[in-house]
């Protein structure tokens, strides 16, 4: 029997209480981003109309956005210089208190302009907090597990999202329609203070990446050109970066901005579909989510059982192809659905298998990259690395949010699936042809 199919990470104490604190937060989060997806907008267009509704969904996208893209870095840099689980357990007790704080004020709240301030004012505090958690959770695996333990922890932490954003999205589904936004906000806040409890256990040598103690903004800025540097000279990584970068900026959109459109203007203005009696259009947003779900917990489960390999540059390369055909699909079904050209009811199934092929892509992409930033990168670095490649990988989403509400309200939803088709085939075609993606 071969090593690798020896190695169970849940004997690691560490690695068991990050895994459920993930768990409580991770379905309370999912449910919460599910309902605002639909919440805001609708809120939206009782305040400004139907036209201008997608345009102030996609500034509200835009806000949590751009301030992830500029704090991100300094969370990066204060995760190397502090200890991660306590880093983690401040940002989720913040995170708890003030969702509870927002749902409770919205249980007193009625005028659909006094609600979107509120929402805005909550997504700036989530996103706030959420720069300085994501860089100390995302580097705290390369400090309690092994190396030949990384791909089984990193694919089963995958699969566990996945679980629990099917858990979240069927949840969302029904609570959304029988509680309320308010409810959920409450179930979201107790969901992260749990998380952080049990965050609170969990033990690790913070000396082994701990550079410095200075933490003011001047050696937090040294620190960010540091890890900037580092990720420019990593040829091979830096062109993993530079495509996640374009390729989130014509990927996300569909999902950001084009699915919340379909459920609110395309489903719900059919006079039926497919199990209408039994499902509404927001049921069916979890259905097509929780399909995605599926397939990526399928794919984590796949590459948990697999050898690790020393090198990932054609693996990401075909997985990439493969993604990109399966949206390049994707888009161009809805194109004809909204044309006319094929039936609510085919477009759902059709839907559903595309959603399957994209979440198994997607893991099979994201998770060795993942491997090879844990096992490569200096551990003195691996915080800043781990924070710029999220910020210039996803750089462009609050832009391209913005765009697509704008392509959305000026030129129709049409116009949006085709412009991100066109971005990702030219993207794709660089990154497969790019010589220094051949040097992971």
């Amino acid at each position: 029997m071969d090593t690798h199919q020896k190695i169970n990470v849940f004997k690691n104490t560490n690695f068991t209480l990050l895994f459920f604190g993930v768990l409580f937060s991770n379905i309370a989060h999912i449910l919460f981003n599910f309902a605002m997806s639909l919440y805001v907008l609708r809120i939206a267009m009782d305040a400004f109309g139907r036209d201008q509704a997608p345009l102030v969904q996609a500034v509200y996208y835009a806000v949590g956005g751009f301030l992830l893209l500029i704090l991100t870095p300094f969370g990066g840099a204060l995760a190397d210089k502090k200890n991660k689980v306590r880093i983690m357990v401040a940002t989720d007790f913040i995170r708890g208190i003030v969702i509870l704080g927002g749902g409770v004020l919205l249980f007193m709240t009625e005028k659909p302009s006094s609600i979107l301030v509120l929402l805005f004012v909550v997504t700036i505090l989530l996103n706030i907090n959420s720069a300085f958690f994501s860089p100390a959770s995302g580097s705290l695996l390369r400090f309690i597990l092994k190396t030949e333990e990384m791909q089984q922890g990193a694919s089963l932490l995958t699969g566990s999202n996945n679980l629990q954003s099917i858990i979240g999205l069927i949840l969302g589904g029904i609570l959304y329609v029988s509680l309320g936004i308010e409810w959920i906000f409450i179930i979201n806040g107790v969901g992260y203070i749990l998380s952080a409890i049990s965050e609170i256990f969990i033990r690790y040598d913070s000396s082994l990446h701990v550079g410095g103690r200075e933490i003011g903004i001047k050696f937090l800025l040294k620190d960010i050109k540091v890890g900037l540097r580092y990720v420019v000279s990593a040829k091979g990584i830096f062109a993993i970066v530079l495509m996640a970068l374009f390729i989130n900026f014509f990927f996300s959109p569909l999902f950001s901005n084009g699915m919340p459109y379909f459920i609110e203007y395309g489903l719900k203005s059919e006079g039926t579909f497919l199990f209408s009696p039994h499902l509404t259009a927001e049921h069916w947003l979890s259905v097509l989510n929780v399909t995605f779900s599926v397939s990526a917990i399928i794919g984590s489960l796949i590459l948990a059982g697999n050898k690790q390999k020393t090198s990932q540059s054609k693996h990401l390369k075909k997985m990439l192809t493969l993604m990109s055909c399966v949206i390049l699909t994707y888009s161009f079904v809805t194109v004809f659905y909204y044309t006319g050209h094929i039936p609510i009811n085919p477009y759902l199934i059709l839907t559903m298998i595309l959603f399957l092929g994209i979440g198994l892509s997607m893991v099979f992409f994201n998770v060795p990259v993942g491997v090879l930033l844990q096992t490569k990168v200096d551990p003195t670095q691996l915080g800043k690395v781990s924070s710029l490649m999220s910020v210039l990988s996803q750089a462009l989403i609050p832009l391209s949010s913005l765009i697509a509400g704008i392509v959305i309200s000026q030129f129709g939803i049409v116009y949006l699936y085709l412009y991100c088709a066109i971005g990702i085939v030219f993207v794709t075609m660089w990154y497969v042809s790019n010589k220094n993606a051949d040097k992971i």
